[in-house]
Order: C-alpha cells, then structure tokens, then sequence
C-alpha cells in the first residue's frame, strides 16, 4: 500500500514538474526577437535555428501574438523565376503550455491538416516522420490550387521544442519540392 502511493506522489511530481517547465517557456517576444536575417539566411538564437533561402525574399517577424503565444518568426518567398523554383516558407512558433491536452507533434500536425482538409486541401501524405539535425518533426503534405489552375502543395512538419511548438509552412510546385526543401533548408545545432 506504502509503495502505491510512493508511486503516485513520483508520479504526480513528474507531471508537475514537466508542466512546470512548460509554463516556463519564454515569452513569445522573446523568441521572435532571438531572429536575425542575414546573406540570405534566417537565424534564430533561441532555437539554434538555421534557415537557408537561396534566390528568395525575407521578412522577419511578421506576425507576433503575445497573448496567443504564437509568432510568425520569419516569412520567405522565392523571387520569381520558374513555376518550378518558386517556393514560401514559413518558421512558426506556438507557446506548447497553450495546448495542455496535446501529446505529441503527430497530433498537432494531424489537427492542422484537418483544418486544412476543411478548407478544400486534399491531403497528398499524412503524417510522417522526419529527422533534422537529429531533432525528430511530423510532417504532411497537402494539395492547393492556384487560379489559373496549377497545382502547388504545402507542407506542415512540426516538433516540440524548448517549450514551443516549432513548425515550418513549406509551399512549392511538387509533394517532392516541399519535402526536398525542408531538408535542404533547415538545419538545428544541438
């Protein structure tokens, strides 16, 4: 009986703690300030965060909701050149102690891709798992048309991190494009 709740309080301990660390997080501003641009490249301090945008135009930070906890920390878009080349890509962040029933990246990502389905985004690929820099993401993609009637996808690849939830909004011409340039583009220090 003694043991039982031993175990119990540890284990309630162990939730308050992990949820303490979560309420922890910085403040929002903070993050989205620890972003710099630079030759072409998004960094940011806070998530020893690296973002490549070769032949691309870079706005830094442009939406940060303090309250709501999340931040737009950078927006890239290619510079016109072909359909093909033409790429966004977007570094969010959400505050994870904003979210206290959510479990997992997968989660997350899968609630988005059905706001997204609601819309009229078919999905091309559910969730999926991929490393970067050894830090494991969800990702999905999706299929959006243009009015001329091209089709472009948009991929959402997600992980918690550091108390956020850091997610990249990834749009190019191809499910591989999308994919190939989250890898090629992103890269995290341990």
């Amino acid at each position: 009986m003694n043991r039982a709740i031993v175990r119990v309080v540890l284990v309630a301990a162990a939730i308050s703690h992990v949820a303490a660390q979560q309420d922890k997080a910085p403040d929002i501003s903070k993050v989205a300030s620890s972003g710099a641009i630079a030759e072409g490249k998004y960094s940011n301090s806070f998530f020893r965060l690296t973002v490549a945008a070769p032949n691309a135009t870079l706005e830094l930070n442009p939406l940060v909701n303090k309250g709501g906890g999340r931040a737009r920390l950078v927006q890239i878009l290619a510079k016109q050149t072909t359909f093909e080349n033409t790429y966004t890509l977007a570094v969010l962040a959400d505050t994870l102690a904003k979210y206290p029933q959510l479990q997992s990246p997968a989660q997350y990502v899968r609630s988005v891709r059905h706001q997204l389905e609601g819309e009229g985004l078919p999905t091309v690929r559910e969730e999926f798992p991929i490393a970067i820099s050894g830090v494991d993401f969800t990702g999905a993609i999706l299929e959006e048309h243009v009015p001329e009637g091209r089709k472009y996808y948009r991929g959402m690849y997600s992980a918690f991190l550091d108390g956020f939830i850091l997610s990249f909004d990834v749009e190019a011409a191809s499910p591989e494009n999308v994919n190939d340039l989250f890898v090629r583009s992103v890269s995290l220090a341990q």
